[in-house]
């Protein structure tokens, strides 16, 4: 009796045992990040222990654009990646089954924003009106930088079609404007508020905060087979994200401190550049403006179903 009652307690012990190492057991997910603050949901998820508590163990790769990332994604080296919402939709469009999980970037309702301002060098241009005629730079043409450059340019009243595009990546356009080889840039941040800095350029317009307020700027993505197999894990990474999110928009001098070690910006610029704001629910409104003003500008051919896009429930 008392040799069973032994083995009884010493079987209750292994099991408890056992329950709590599966407690602790970590899934592995892959997730897909550019080296920009709008990356810093899942930056301060991992660095906080958001996912630990979720049971996630993530590992982290960096890509150059969320457009490069995708073919990864769709070969099976990611589970998870960030990129921008016209990306998404373009990529949607050509046959990619993408499940959003949950936004990254969100624009806000009114200036400043880490989003582009358009900008000319004092006493050059008055008004967005001005650049009729006039060089533009932006990143790429057709890019979501483009798309908004066009739709603040309809706002005022351009004529799009006699403004000259000219493509510079963002690192390099402050000096493209300094040197007057072009007219005016869509610049983000950290390189606008350097410019703006310098006391030689300033701010016509607000790109995205003008022609798109409050919409979903970038996002999580998976593909959709990967949802439906491991949907308790999606939504885990949805919870562990939009907390890092929350944490970011509620705690500056932190975020600040994270922002420049990940994205290795300039020590003397930690607390002068403006940090994005991070959504923590998927504005459906708001993507299917994006997607709208796509079509209008020909960047979509055919309207995406983007409510059946979106992670339900996570």
């Amino acid at each position: 009796m008392k040799k069973n009652k032994i083995l009884s307690i010493s079987l209750m012990v292994a099991v408890a045992m056992l329950a709590s190492s599966a407690s602790y057991a970590q899934t592995k997910i892959k997730v897909g990040l550019l080296p920009i603050s709008e990356s810093l949901g899942v930056v301060v998820a991992d660095k906080k222990g958001f996912f630990k508590e979720e049971g996630l163990d993530v590992e982290i790769s960096k890509f150059d654009s969320g457009a490069a990332a995708i073919p990864v994604l769709q070969s099976g080296r990611l589970d998870i990646s960030f990129t921008n919402t016209v990306s998404t939709l373009q990529a949607i469009e050509q046959g990619v089954d993408l499940i959003i999980l949950t936004p990254a970037a969100v624009v806000r309702k009114a200036p400043p924003d880490s989003t582009t301002g358009v900008l000319a060098l004092k006493s050059t241009l008055k008004s967005i009106k001005d650049l009729e005629g006039k060089r533009l730079a932006v990143n790429v043409v057709n890019s979501s930088a483009w798309l908004h450059a066009v739709a603040l340019l309809d706002r005022h009243g351009v004529d799009r079609t006699k403004v000259r595009f000219v493509e510079i990546p963002f690192p390099q356009m402050n000096d493209t404007l300094l040197n007057d080889r072009v007219d005016a840039i869509a610049q983000v941040d950290p390189f606008r508020s350097v410019l703006v800095a310098t006391g030689k350029a300033e701010i016509l317009g607000w790109s995205y905060v003008e022609s798109a307020p409050g919409t979903d700027v970038s996002q999580y993505v998976a593909l959709r087979p990967w949802v439906e197999k491991n949907r308790d894990i999606a939504a885990r990474f949805v919870r562990a994200v939009q907390k890092g999110s929350a944490f970011l928009n509620a705690n500056e001098a932190e975020a600040r401190d994270i922002n420049q070690a990940y994205t290795g910006l300039n020590p003397a610029l930690k607390d002068k550049v403006v940090l994005p704001e991070l959504g923590t629910s998927v504005n459906v409104e708001g993507v299917q403006k994006t997607m709208q003003m796509m079509q209008k500008y020909d960047l979509l051919k055919s309207p995406v179903a983007v409510a059946d896009r979106v992670l339900k429930n996570p």
